[in-house]
């Protein structure tokens, strides 16, 4: 049996990857990619306290993953592609709501159904030579992966509108100009970065992270009413922690010695 989505982790930092199986051929997300990413997903939501964040990269240097394989969308009918969606939507909206910090790695392209894996992250980082778009318009069809949804709350209604109704593939360097990523640069320093990073991430509150990560989600759609009372709520779990006591302990302690 073929393995489509490897998972691995180290230190604390789990890395989901995407095989590529042929040679010079983007991975596409057909139902047993998304069964198997989902089953992966499952099993980090379980061990949750064990991660600090997750890493959502390809083993293609060339390619992040694509959505639809295109070829077989010419033989499908439309009840088969209407589930195949909903299962994309379902897995993806999974992903989201994984209660840990979520970091896209792309240094290929990111198109279609595969920028749209990338917008469920917390955030994307790229190498130059990662390229992104919603080509789907100029193939027919829109994207059916709430593309729709969470790109204009990335970079804005006007600017993903241009690139939905374009179909336009933008370079690493745009992604990163109009708000789409937060880094760019060689891959040696995207090494540099994801590393310092994930550094950061995991020198602080893993319950803490978990618990706000919801609230800046939620924050885009609720009232301020709502988001006070929810920061609230979390603020009381976090404080009757044993780890919030043992941060604030450490923290004063090491005042005093200054």
């Amino acid at each position: 049996m073929k393995t489509h989505v490897i998972f691995d982790s180290h230190e604390n930092i789990g890395r989901l990857t995407f095989a590529a199986e042929v040679p010079n051929k983007p991975p596409t997300l057909d139902y047993d990619v998304l069964d198997e990413l989902e089953g992966h997903l499952k099993n980090i939501s379980s061990q949750q306290a064990s991660f600090d964040a997750i890493i959502v990269q390809s083993q293609s240097s060339k390619y992040f993953v694509v959505g639809a394989n295109l070829q077989a969308l010419q033989q499908i009918d439309k009840d088969s592609i209407l589930s195949w969606i909903r299962r994309g939507h379902e897995v993806f909206n999974r992903l989201e709501d994984l209660p840990l910090p979520v970091i896209a790695k792309i240094t290929g392209y990111a198109l279609g159904g595969g920028l749209e894996l990338a917008l469920a992250c917390d955030f994307i980082v790229s190498s130059h030579n990662a390229s992104f778009g919603q080509p789907e318009t100029g193939l027919g069809f829109i994207p059916g992966w709430a593309g729709s949804y969470r790109l204009p709350r990335r970079i804005g209604e006007a600017r993903a509108k241009e690139l939905v109704f374009t179909g336009k593939t933008v370079s690493a360097e745009e992604a990163y100009r109009i708000g789409l990523t937060n880094f760019v640069g060689t891959d040696q320093e995207l090494e540099h970065y994801l590393l310092s990073t994930l550094q950061a991430i995991s020198k602080n509150s893993r319950l803490a992270n978990s618990l706000v990560k919801p609230i800046i989600k939620n924050s885009l759609t609720s009232s301020l009413q709502t988001s006070c009372y929810e920061e609230s709520v979390a603020s009381s779990v976090c404080l009757a922690s044993g780890d919030t006591q043992q941060r604030l302990k450490m923290f004063f302690e090491a005042r005093t010695h200054k």
